[in-house]
């Protein structure tokens, strides 16, 4: 029996499927990943376990397609594997494939972070705008603001019917479209909710960023942060408390919530506004439309206005 180190299995290029019957490998499972269905030659579906090892020379992915072995695949587990394949970058275990608890692998802490991120990959955190600029397929967390929400829909993904669901999220600088795949298609979520996205893959679709959702991501709701926005105020609603105000930003239309005692108290330079009408209030903005103002804003809602 010959034995092996991950590092010499990487090195050895005997073509896209090398089987290694006879060569052995001690490794500690890093990273237990997600179960993948998949449907065999004969039209069987099976499912596949993905997971990442290391020894003390690499770190690599490994699939393992024998349900019945799934259990001894447990983080921080050393194990010796015997006959076996290696596809690519990649150990490809079997029915056929021997796994047995082994002598304990010692693993180089660099090693150990690749194998995490082997499954699970970083996600910074990019705003919308820096998205519209990344390469396609990296993997990048998002927060916005929920604006468009479409139906559920099913297609078939490898003969599987496949549930996906296209939201679209906004935040100060821009807006992009988000595929939600599979059971995240099911997310609780509606129009005006604000959320954080998490292991987002960057796509292209007619010359367009989007965003699909992989195995990883994680999708949750959260608060809108306070941001300041300069803009020019092109259009006003009042109602009987707030004023709704239609500002400018960047060539982008959004509307915000005002309370109207706080438009009364910018009113004041104009003249005593204190017993003015909603409609007179609204007169005298009007006539100095369009005009430039600052405003500190959670999510839609103006906590501070400067005219």
């Amino acid at each position: 029996m010959q034995y092996k180190t991950l590092k010499e299995l990487l090195s050895c290029k005997a073509g896209d499927a090398a089987p290694y019957p006879t060569t052995m490998v001690r490794v500690c499972v890093i990273k237990v990943g997600h179960t993948a269905t998949f449907n065999s030659s004969n039209g069987e579906k099976g499912q596949m376990l993905n997971f990442s090892v290391a020894d003390a020379t690499e770190a690599m992915t490994a699939t393992l397609s024998d349900e019945t072995k799934f259990s001894q695949i447990r983080e921080g587990r050393s194990l010796t594997l015997r006959n076996f394949l290696v596809k690519g970058t990649r150990l490809v275990l079997s029915k056929q494939t021997k796994i047995m608890a082994g002598q304990m692998v010692t693993v180089p802490k660099e090693l150990s972070l690749k194998g995490i991120g082997l499954i699970t990959p970083q996600s910074p955190k990019k705003s919308l705008k820096e998205i519209l600029d990344a390469p396609v397929k990296s993997i990048s967390t998002v927060q916005g603001e929920v604006v468009k929400d479409e139906a559920i829909k099913t297609v078939q993904v490898n003969q599987t019917e496949t549930k996906v669901r296209t939201i679209t999220i906004q935040d100060s600088d821009a807006e992009i479209e988000l595929t939600l795949w599979r059971e995240l298609a099911n997310q609780p979520i509606t129009i005006g909710d604000y959320v954080e996205v998490s292991h987002c893959v960057v796509a292209e679709w007619q010359r367009r960023k989007t965003l699909n959702s992989t195995r990883n991501t994680v999708v949750k709701k959260t608060q809108p942060q306070e941001r300041k926005v300069t803009g020019q105020v092109e259009a006003i609603s009042f109602g009987d408390a707030t004023c709704e105000v239609c500002l400018q930003e960047n060539g982008i239309f959004r509307d915000y919530v005002v309370d109207i005692d706080m438009i009364r108290g910018q009113l004041q330079r104009f003249g005593d506004v204190s017993q003015m009408t909603v409609e007179q209030m609204e007169d005298v903005i009007v006539q100095r439309l369009p005009f430039q103002v600052q405003i500190t804003a959670i999510g839609m809602s103006v906590q501070s206005i400067l005219l």
